[in-house]
């Protein structure tokens, strides 16, 4: 038997918080504050950009699972619509930063294609806004869930 002590570790999900923590500072930065560094603005930008991507693998890697797992056996019915609500959210916000980041790609590629100006607009206010109502709908779902007692431990620890 080992008794040795288990060593920290971040999972998949603690990792995704964390990056989404990351990408919402840097997408205020770039809203409200890169205007007056756009040196700055555009590592941000950059930073932005990278981080949003390996985002989206390790959740695409990490959402089947998690919603085979807990979504479709939630008993809360008001739990598994703002669960649904956040996959939505995060699906939005996914898609369209691709899509803004679609030039760019297609440019290192050799091709030279923008959106219209009031395509990226739309664009933009989407992922901006889908963020944060998915900061919000995160804090809520982590409330539901994952930051209470069960109604046995409740209880116990009350006394």
């Amino acid at each position: 038997m080992d008794y040795r002590p288990s060593r920290p570790r971040i999972g998949r999900s603690s990792l995704l918080s964390i990056a989404f923590a990351i990408l919402l500072g840097t997408g205020l930065y770039l809203e409200f504050l890169a205007d007056a560094n756009w040196n700055a603005g555009e590592v941000v930008l950059a930073g932005h950009v990278v981080l949003g991507l390996g985002f989206t693998v390790v959740f695409a890697s990490w959402i089947g699972g998690h919603v085979r797992r807990g979504l479709r056996t939630a008993s809360r019915q008001a739990f598994r619509r703002l669960s649904w609500f956040l996959l939505t959210l995060y699906v939005l916000l996914v898609a369209t930063g691709l899509l803004m980041v679609l030039p760019t790609t297609l440019y290192l590629v050799g091709v030279l294609w923008f959106w219209r100006f009031e395509t990226t607009g739309v664009l933009t206010f989407v992922h901006f806004w889908g963020a944060l109502a998915a900061t919000l709908a995160l804090f809520a779902h982590l409330a539901m869930r994952h930051w209470r007692l069960p109604m046995a431990r409740r209880g116990h620890e009350a006394s």
